[in-house]
C-alpha cells in the first residue's frame, strides 16, 4: 500500500512568500490541498520550541481519509525572525491503511519511521512521491498500559479514558510528553471509536485546528485562558503524585 504526503513550511516560492503545503505527491488534489493547508501549523505553533522536540497530530479530512502529520523545528525561517521554522510533514491515509495498524496513529507513525519516511528536507522539491506503508500492527506496545499507570496514577488515567470518550474537548496539562500517554488513551477505545479521536502531542490550541485531545503548559494562566475560550475539560498531570509523562517515545 502506498499513501500521500506533504510538506507544510515556511519558504519563498515562485507563487508565495511564507507558510504554505510546499509540495505534495500525485495523489494530492486541490480540495485535498486546501483542507491540508488549513490546518498546516504556521510560525510560533508549538508550545515546545526545543531543537529535538516534535509534535504528533491526527485528524480526520472532510473526503474520509485522515491526516498523519510530524512537526519540528528545522532550522531559521527565511524571513529572519526568531522563533525557528516550524515543519510539518504530512501523510493522508485511508481507513484501510489505519486498520492495518490497529486504528492507532502511532503505530503507523512507528512503521514509517523504522522505514525512513519521517525526513526533513533542507531544499523542499517541487513534488513529492508517494510512500510504501508496510507491514501490520494489531497492539501497542503489551507494557504501555502498565508503564503509563506507573507513571501517570490509577487515578488519572481513569479520568483521562473517561474523558476522551466524551464528546467534549479534552486538554492535558503537563510539562513534559505525552506521545504514549495519548496511544495509551487511543487503545482504551473500541476499535472502531479510534479515528474519532483527533490529538496534537504539542501544538498550541488554534480555532484552525480544534483537535479533541491537547495539551496544555503548567501555567496556571493558560490553563484558565483555555477553558474560558473552549470549554475543555482539563486533565492535570502536574502535582500528582505520579507526575511525571513518559518521556520515551
Amino acid at each position: 500500500m502506498r499513501i500521500e504526503q506533504a510538506i507544510f513550511t515556511s519558504l519563498q516560492s515562485s507563487r508565495l512568500d511564507g507558510y504554505q503545503l510546499a509540495a505534495t505527491s500525485s495523489g494530492i488534489g486541490p480540495e485535498q490541498a486546501k483542507e491540508l493547508t488549513f490546518w498546516g501549523p504556521a510560525h510560533d505553533s508549538l508550545w515546545d520550541t526545543r531543537c529535538d522536540s516534535r509534535s504528533v497530530n491526527f485528524h480526520p479530512l472532510s473526503d474520509g481519509a485522515f491526516c498523519l502529520s510530524c512537526t519540528t523545528l528545522a532550522g531559521a525561517e527565511y524571513s529572519g525572525r526568531g522563533g525557528g521554522r516550524v515543519y510539518t510533514q504530512m501523510f493522508v491515509l485511508t481507513r484501510d491503511a489505519l486498520a492495518q495498524f490497529a486504528n492507532d496513529p502511532f503505530l503507523v507513525l512507528r512503521a514509517l519511521s523504522a522505514a525512513g519516511r519521517l525526513i526533513v528536507l533542507d531544499q523542499v522539491p517541487s513534488t513529492l512521491p508517494s510512500v510504501p506503508l508496510l507491514g501490520r500492527s494489531i497492539k501497542a506496545d503489551a507494557t504501555l498500559a502498565h508503564s503509563i499507570l506507573e507513571e501517570v496514577g490509577e487515578k488519572v488515567f481513569r479520568d483521562l479514558a473517561d474523558a476522551v470518550a466524551r464528546p467534549d474537548r479534552v486538554a492535558v496539562s503537563t510539562s513534559g510528553h505525552v506521545e504514549r500517554l495519548f496511544q495509551a488513551a487511543i487503545h482504551t477505545l473500541a476499535f472502531d471509536e479510534r479515528l474519532s479521536l483527533s490529538f496534537t502531542t504539542g501544538l498550541k490550541d488554534s480555532p484552525r485546528r480544534p483537535f479533541k485531545l491537547f495539551v496544555l503548559p503548567s501555567d496556571p494562566s493558560i490553563v484558565l485562558q483555555s477553558q474560558r475560550q473552549t470549554a475543555a475539560k482539563v486533565i492535570d498531570l502536574v502535582g500528582e503524585s505520579h507526575a511525571e509523562v513518559a518521556t520515551a517515545r
